[in-house]
């Protein structure tokens, strides 16, 4: 039976419209590239202030709205209930994964902070907390799992839903013998994640949604089948027209929904006023995405049934 306490992150049909805006130095990254500057130059209270400005634009439209402790600290403690973005119709989400670089990577691993206060977030209103793996079938990979089986158990403790995040990843010897099946590994990412029993699973589109619709939803269903919790899709490396119809398929395969960010909001990275382009393009994108959503999701409710 799906966590009860799923239906403070999703809208009336069962279905989630969530925003993801707990990214850190990728954000940081971003912000120097469209301003011709390097990313030590990139302080963080413009972060801090662009998460604001997501915050107010987008978070009446979402389910959900998910923020790190470190730069949306001041966010997820403005207001309790689950409604401390504007609007109340979306519940806080808190991610509490530290994230490290690699070389070439900006997030290269992650792993649970167990230094925070989950049943402290929980009490504020805090709705769910998530966490990302960085999955890689190498010699850490246990240890991997081993801290998401810590997240889930913690978030059990506290009261709030868990969220576990798979990204997949080479290892150097995979990037090295070209011998990475990405398709295959995120199948086997989803299995062994969705395994430890999280309140939602979150799973990067199949094929990068730039094969044929048939084969993404094919490829969703087997995430369904391997899954024994409801799903959600992310949208990092798709593009911005391709998530639509990627969203569509991987409903069509029995995801239910999607927890977005990069495809809603980097379009008002670039602007002279990013609160415009937020309203005028990312508002009208994200109610596309959210009628998608209610023509083609599995209802939460629907997971096991």
């Amino acid at each position: 039976m799906p966590d009860p306490g799923l239906r403070r992150l999703a809208r009336d049909d069962g279905t989630f419209v969530m925003v993801a805006m707990d990214q850190r130095e990728s954000l940081r990254a971003m912000l120097a590239q469209t301003s011709e500057r390097r990313p030590d130059d990139v302080a963080d209270e413009e972060l801090s202030s662009f998460k604001q400005e997501v915050a107010a634009a987008l978070g009446p439209h979402g389910s959900g709205f998910l923020l790190d402790p470190a730069l949306g600290g001041s966010i997820l403690a403005a207001e309790g209930g689950g409604s401390a973005v504007p609007g109340e119709r979306s519940g806080l989400i808190v991610a509490v994964d530290l994230l490290t670089a690699r070389p070439g990577e900006v997030v290269g691993e992650a792993r649970f902070d167990e230094t925070l206060d989950l049943p402290g977030y929980a009490a504020r209103g805090v709705a769910a907390a998530k966490l990302l793996v960085v999955w890689r079938e190498d010699d850490q990979a246990d240890e991997r799992l081993a801290d998401a089986e810590r997240f889930v158990a913690a978030c059990r403790a506290a009261g709030l839903p868990s969220i576990v995040e798979g990204v997949v990843r080479p290892t150097g010897r995979q990037r090295e013998e070209d011998t990475f099946d990405r398709e295959a590994t995120l199948l086997r990412c989803a299995r062994a994640l969705g395994g430890l029993g999280p309140s939602l699973y979150k799973a990067e589109v199949p094929y990068f949604g730039r094969d044929d619709a048939g084969r993404i939803t094919k490829a969703a269903r087997e995430v369904t089948d391997a899954v024994p919790c409801p799903w959600v899709v992310l949208s990092s490396n798709v593009t911005r027209a391709d998530f639509p119809a990627a969203v569509a398929a991987c409903c069509r395969g029995g995801a239910s929904g999607l927890l977005a960010g990069r495809a809603l909001w980097t379009n008002a990275l670039p602007a002279a006023d990013r609160t415009r382009a937020l309203r005028e393009e990312s508002v009208p994108y994200l109610r596309e995405l959210a009628a998608i959503v209610s023509a083609n999701a599995r209802p939460f409710q629907a997971v096991g049934a």
